[in-house]
């Protein structure tokens, strides 16, 4: 089916209930990460898609600008290891200068990310240059509707020190991706019980404070619907409410195998 976010978008539909608990906003399946690849996460934070991919993928580099995220992340990683998943490698580095070689990667992972660095197009270059021919690149930016809203609620939500710079539409994430020289094939929206924690935490954390005990359960509720086994009935609300306030949009897209630009392998469909 045709996305309604943009005719440039495709998609199989609604991923179902197991495939995709909600907190993972990367579908490793249309990603398409197989044994015998190298994926690289940029902006990696905890780790969490790392080890998701670790799972299937022969070899998983994870780099971050933020040292403290990564030795968070080297930390969650020791049952990883214990569990017999692929090598995972972590490195500090800037998604606008990656310390690799052309090609070194089949799979890229790049979530939450562009939204900060100085320069979205440079890093989108850097991306697709360390993407092999032919492989697959997934990457999530705030959706900008949430942002908007954000905007209103927050003082000077666009000044915080590392920040959002900018604000991105599923359109002109995809030309940028176009631009990149990447071919998107496919994206949805994600994440719309986000959006409802932070603009209720936003409204009820401005002055005067006094619904602390109200914060405290909006905490316990953000940590139940993220927690392990997933909620089916969190699920079902969270792509609901994708449709008219996602805090996320996430797309996918190939690198051309060659200079014609034809992909090493067909999109899903």
């Amino acid at each position: 089916m045709t996305s309604f976010l943009t005719p440039a978008i495709e998609t199989d539909g609604y991923i179902p209930y197991r495939a995709l608990p909600r907190w993972q906003t990367v579908d490793m399946d249309l990603l398409d990460v197989r044994e015998g690849h190298s994926v690289l996460d940029v902006g990696c934070g905890d780790g969490y898609l790392l080890r998701k991919a670790a799972r299937r993928a022969s070899l998983t580099m994870g780099v971050d600008l933020d040292e403290s995220r990564l030795r968070a992340s080297r930390n969650s990683l020791t049952d990883s290891r214990r569990s017999g998943q692929s090598p995972i490698e972590l490195t500090v580095a800037d998604a606008q200068r990656l310390p690799f070689a052309d090609a070194s990667f089949d799979r890229i992972i790049c979530t939450e990310t562009l939204e900060h660095v100085a320069d979205a197009q440079l890093a989108l270059r850097e991306l697709a240059r360390v993407l092999r021919p032919g492989g697959r690149l997934a990457v999530s930016v705030p959706h900008f509707l949430c942002e908007a809203i954000l905007y209103s609620l927050i003082r000077g939500y666009f000044e915080f020190p590392g920040g959002h710079r900018r604000v991105f539409t599923p359109r002109t994430l995809t030309r940028a991706l176009t631009r990149a020289g990447l071919q998107p094939y496919a994206g949805y929206p994600r994440d719309s019980l986000e959006s409802a924690y932070w603009i209720l935490l936003s409204l009820l954390s401005r002055p005067p404070r006094r619904f602390d005990g109200v914060l405290a359960a909006l905490e316990r509720w953000r940590a139940q619907t993220r927690s392990e086994p997933y909620s089916r009935f969190y699920h079902a609300a969270d792509q609901m409410g994708n449709r008219l306030l996602p805090k996320s949009v996430v797309v996918y897209a190939l690198k051309p195998a060659s200079p014609g630009g034809e992909p090493a392998t067909p999109p899903l469909r």
